[in-house]
């Protein structure tokens, strides 16, 4: 009775784990091939990659041509161009 017991809570705590996991976003490194700015959005193009990067509402982020950042964020399609929805960013260099 004892094992069974054991191999449920077990099993339960590896299930929890994996959810966490899978909602962890990955953080990604890329380049800045161009930036634009407007009162509410700023949109980001990366070197080597059709995505671009949306950042909704922010101050002003001293970010330029040229400069690495890394970000997370959610994926997202709008007008069949794929996006991704950032959450955090920051410059590396």
């Amino acid at each position: 009775m004892k094992l069974s017991h054991l191999t449920l809570i077990l099993s339960l705590i590896g299930i929890l784990t994996l959810t966490f996991l899978a909602q962890t976003p990955a953080i990604q490194i890329a380049t800045i091939e161009s930036i634009t700015q407007s009162n509410f959005k700023t949109t980001i193009q990366l070197q080597n990659n059709t995505t671009e990067l949306i950042i909704f509402d922010t101050p002003n982020l001293n970010l330029t041509k040229g400069d690495q950042i890394k970000f997370t964020g959610k994926p997202d399609t709008y007008k069949n161009q794929k996006q991704i929805i950032i959450s955090k960013i920051s410059k590396l260099n």
